[in-house]
């Protein structure tokens, strides 16, 4: 782990959010007495303006001290707060600033209307999301990542079929049009009014040019036209590992950043494609395991549902439900794939050392928890704006999705605590820049959006209880003092346990590389 990149990065994300605070405070005119990075003993401390600037010993958090802001513990009250009110009942008075300094802001919380406090909270998350966006942005100039469209499973008796197309063929064009991914291809099926579309596929390296009518399907996806394939987004990549979480099996089996695939089950393989194209389905029936988020597969590789019952699969390897209708991610409102790979047998290049490595069964190399170095292509400013919201709003829902695994047995073993996070922003470190741009952009939207949460102590609790004055419920500042205190503990609680998980991930397991 790359430990001053995390103390650099973890310390520029937390430094956006609190500054974002802080400058919202000050336009309201409340006063700022501290601003601090880090937790624990100050190490270093200044003046500017009104403000104290502390860096401290624990590179894990950070805080901005608001006259009068009900803290996690206690509500710094204008009789005793020692600290930054001076011991005068009457009128208070911060405090006193350095010899030759004038005070200029003079208000504290309780003066604050509630527009003004409710503009102060929400600051923070909003500057850790506007910061993601630039990334993105930023991302863009340097180059997005490129998909290719692959087709992953042909329907039985559909017009694809009828039509001569095959799994593993890479879809490029629909009428002329460029595909640059699977959204583009479908709205193309449904827009052709049941017309011939002319499809461009890439087979076995050779371009290939097959022609197929849409037909509706009555009872899947409410009737609309569809040539019956079912697609998935392959990342153009090299074949070098540029992450590997150590939660993963990825990580268990011994691959590490910076390793070179040369070869899967017994193929050559260049690039990421390759890998994908190498993967064998997996049948072995005295082996079982789990997906990278902890869902269970049966003996079969196949997946279970909630009841423990196997889910039943298509020909085109969608997961169908109990009346034989496919299952949609609520996330994405794609069909649910079952197709399970492995287990996967790798030679990797390391340092000029060829390492074989074993990979458990899983649904796909980055489900195994495995991400190769993308390839990249820079984008004009309008198509990098456009790109820049698509990124955004599939962290969202990533993030959406993360929240809902939270809640569950097994997805709350998988998500990941600060030691992951260190984890991870150390590995995208020492792997290329747009690995660790994205990571930086990931670890800030994630901030942004999980501060806004409805939960005391966070910057969203604190909105409840500004919007539940604001309609007139009076709740004394002890009690407000309380529930954010009560909600600390159970943060803490679950940070410590999702830790213990994250600490047994990354001790050395026999077997492991």
């Amino acid at each position: 782990m790359n430990a001053l990149a995390v103390v650099l990065v973890f310390g520029l994300i937390v430094f956006i959010h609190e500054w974002g605070h802080m400058m919202a405070a000050k336009r309201a005119g409340i006063a700022v007495p501290t601003f601090a990075i880090g937790m624990g003993p100050s190490l270093f401390s200044f003046w500017f303006g009104e403000t104290e600037y502390h860096l401290c010993a624990f590179p894990i958090g950070g805080f901005v001290k608001i006259s009068g802001m009900v803290d996690d513990g206690h509500m710094p009250d204008k009789a005793d707060n020692a600290q930054h009110v001076d011991e005068v009942p009457a009128e208070p008075r911060l405090k006193p600033l350095p010899s030759g300094k004038e005070r200029m802001l003079t208000k504290d919380w309780s003066d604050a209307t509630g527009w003004e406090k409710a503009s102060i909270l929400v600051a923070g998350p909003l500057m850790n999301i506007l910061a993601a966006m630039l990334t993105i942005f930023v991302m863009g100039q340097i180059g997005f990542q490129v998909n290719d469209v692959m087709i992953n499973g042909v329907e039985d008796g559909m017009p694809a079929q009828q039509a001569g197309l095959q799994a593993g063929d890479i879809v490029h064009s629909i009428n002329g049009s460029v595909v640059e991914n699977s959204q583009q291809f479908i709205h193309a099926v449904q827009a052709s009014g049941g017309e011939t579309v002319s499809i461009g596929i890439k087979r076995h390296g050779e371009d290939v040019e097959i022609s197929a009518t849409p037909r509706s399907r009555e009872g899947f996806n409410e009737g609309k036209l569809s040539l019956g394939v079912v697609l998935t987004e392959v990342m153009k990549s090299s074949n070098i590992v540029s992450l590997v979480p150590a939660r993963s099996s990825g990580y268990s089996a011994g691959l590490r950043v910076g390793d070179q695939v040369v070869e899967l089950n017994g193929e050559p393989v260049s690039n990421g494609l390759d890998v994908l194209l190498a993967m064998a389905p997996f049948n072995d029936a005295s082996y079982e395991a789990q997906d990278y988020y902890g869902h269970p597969l049966d003996k079969e590789g196949h997946p279970l549902g909630e009841d423990g019952e196997r889910l039943a699969v298509s020909e085109a390897g969608v997961l169908l439900d109990k009346s034989g209708k496919p299952l949609v991610s609520e996330v994405t409102g794609e069909p649910m794939q079952a197709t399970v790979f492995g287990p996967m047998e790798l030679i990797v290049d390391r340092d000029g050392e060829r390492i074989p490595i074993t990979l458990p069964a899983a649904t796909t190399m980055v489900s195994g928890g495995v991400s190769f170095r993308p390839d990249l292509m820079r984008l004009p400013f309008d198509r990098a704006l456009l790109r820049s919201l698509d990124e955004a709003k599939y962290s969202l829902l990533g993030i959406i999705d993360g929240m809902r695994a939270i809640f569950t047995k097994e997805g709350s073993k998988s998500v990941g605590g600060p030691i992951m996070i260190f984890n991870l922003i150390g590995q995208s470190a020492s792997s290329d820049i747009y690995t660790f741009l994205m990571m930086f952009m990931v670890i800030n939207i994630n901030l942004g959006v999980l501060n806004l949460l409805p939960f005391p102590l966070l910057d969203g609790g604190r909105l409840v209880f500004v919007a539940l004055k604001g309609i007139g419920l009076r709740i004394s500042e002890n009690s407000e003092a309380t529930v954010h205190f009560v909600g600390s503990l159970i943060l803490i609680g679950f940070i410590l346990y999702v830790s213990f998980f994250d600490v047994l991930a990354l001790i050395p397991r026999s077997g492991g590389g």
